[in-house]
This record gives structure tokens, sequence and C-alpha cells, in this order.
């Protein structure tokens, strides 16, 4: 049994860094275990940890960003240049249309010599000036695009960093609410039928959650070890009849889901990849350690969506 060096998590089966030496799990190696496999024993034996290879002189010669690291302006800075940069850009048009309109005018009055030559260098003062006024408003576009790009990157990292902070949690929906409830006897009866041992000293807290725009809440679990919460999630999906009659509701039975508990931006996307997977004609989508995984049909190869863009994938 080893101990991952990043996460701290105990492992039977992952990989060591050649470099420093470092036991870690196949998750936060980066690396999957049917690729570490496929590598062979040549380059398994020169393989290098990610940190390790980020600090590795090939790696910093080829990032200049990594020797002169720039501070990074807070998302409300960039917000506010944007703002300001999109309201100059807002006179672009009325700019570019007077120019073309101001020289269609000098191209008439050149071929006319009863034109004060006074007059033309007026015009041609007045093209130099818009011309310099586009050509400002033009890099004023490369600069909006460049912190756009910035945003949406920065964006993407913290629903990554959100989804990654919820990694140990579970999701069960369809729950109702009773008064003086206890949520731990709830989760039992969920353990005893999806025959799963939950002990109480495995879970971190577990409370309702208001579901936004309903009246129904709920239920959050946080368990103390994620490959706990894994085992956990895998058994109550084995288990296609989860009711409330399960836990001892009265009435017509009600179906229980348990999943992953997704940011709000996670749940977003999955949204999104169902409809478009559906429309594609797409057979399964589902979600593994946090992580929206998308196949096409049992022959095909799956493939994670992290943000809308891989929604293009989905051909």
């Amino acid at each position: 049994m080893e101990t991952c060096a990043v996460c701290n998590d105990q492992f039977n089966d992952g990989v060591q860094c050649t470099s420093c030496k470092k036991h870690l799990d196949f998750s936060c190696a980066s690396i999957s275990e049917i690729g570490w496999r496929k590598l062979g024993a040549d380059r398994r034996a020169q393989w290098k940890c990610p940190a390790c290879r980020a600090s590795s002189p090939a790696c910093r010669a080829s990032s200049p960003a990594l020797l002169s690291p720039q501070p990074t302006a807070s998302l409300d800075t960039v917000l506010t240049e944007l703002r300001e940069m999109k309201q100059q850009l807002h006179d672009l048009p009325t700019l570019i249309h007077d120019i073309k309109s101001i020289k269609d005018e000098l191209s008439e009055l050149k071929k006319s010599c009863d034109f004060a030559s006074g007059r033309l260098d007026d015009f041609d003062s007045r093209i130099g000036s818009l011309e310099a006024k586009a050509s400002e408003l033009g890099k004023l576009q490369d600069k909006v695009s460049s912190l756009q790009a910035e945003i949406a990157s920065t964006k993407l990292e913290l629903s990554g960093h959100d989804q990654r902070s919820r990694l140990n949690n579970v999701e069960i929906k369809g729950v109702p609410v009773k008064k003086d409830e206890n949520l731990f006897l709830v989760l039992e009866s969920i353990s005893r039928k999806i025959m799963y041992s939950c002990d109480k000293t495995l879970i971190n807290y577990i409370s309702r959650v208001p579901i936004q725009n309903s009246k129904d809440k709920l239920i959050i679990v946080s368990f103390l070890n994620r490959y706990v919460k894994e085992d956990f999630v895998a058994a109550a999906r084995a288990v296609k009849d989860l009711s409330t009659t399960d836990l001892g509701f009265p009435g017509a039975p009600q179906r229980i889901y348990v999943n992953d508990h997704l940011s709000v931006e996670s749940k977003k996307l999955l949204n999104k990849t169902k409809y478009t997977a559906k429309e594609k004609g797409y057979e399964f989508v589902w979600v593994k350690h946090g992580k929206i995984h998308v196949r096409k049909n049992i022959n095909c190869k799956p493939f994670i969506v992290r943000k809308e863009t891989d929604l293009n994938k989905i051909i």
C-alpha cells in the first residue's frame, strides 16, 4: 500500500516518478491505468510526474511564461477594461462608413479642376485623422479578443476548482422533506437497500440543500474519502428501483437518484451535453469523478466534455 504524494490517499497500484521518486495514484499522475500499462518498460523507466516535467529545463525553455510570470489582473478589473473598450468600439462602424464616404468624395473631387488645392488638403487631413483612429480601434479590438479569451480561461479554471471541491460529495434527489427528520437514518436506509455499508465515521457532513425554483431539497452527503464516495455511487446506480417506499414513506413510490454533486456550471454543461448528444444520436452520457463522459455507442471510444466548446466533438 502506497500513499500518493499529491492527495495523500493510499492506493495499491500507481506510478513512481523517476526524477523525484515520489509515488502517485493514476488520477494525480494525469495518466490512466491502461495508458500506463501501454507505455512499456523502457518508457515507464523514464516517466516523470507533471511537477518534474514542468520544472525541467526543456519545459521552462519552451514556456517563457514560466521564466517570467506576469501578474494576472483581477476579474473585475478585466471586465471594467472590457466594457470601456467596447464603448470605444461603438463608433467604429460609423468611422469606417465616414472614411469610405470621404474617399468616394475625394475621388470625385480629384477629377475636377474647379476645386481648390486647400480643400483637397483639408480632406487629406481628415482622412489621415480618421484612418489613425480606425487603426487604434483595430488594436483595441485585438486587445478585447485577448481579454475575452483570458476571461474564458479564468472562468474555466474557477469552475474546475469549484467542481474539484465537491469530489467527495454525493447528491441524493427525490427524498421528501419530513419534519424532525434524521438524515443519518435516511442514509442508513438507502445503504441497506443498495447493500453498501456506510459507517457514520466515514461521513464529513450531511445536510439538505434547496433546489433552485423548487420547494424540494436535495440531500448532500460529504464523505471523508473520495473512493468510498465512488463506491457508494456505483452501488446506488446498480439498484434501478430505489424509491421512497424503501425509506418507509407512504403513498405511491417515487424514484430516488444518487449522483455526483456537480457545481452549477457543471450541471448546465451536463444538460447541454445531454441535449446535444440526444440530437446527434449518441447513446451514452454519464458523470464519473465529477467529469462528464460521452460515448456514441458501445463500439466507440468515450471522451470527456470539460467546456462548452467540447460539444463540437459530438458530431
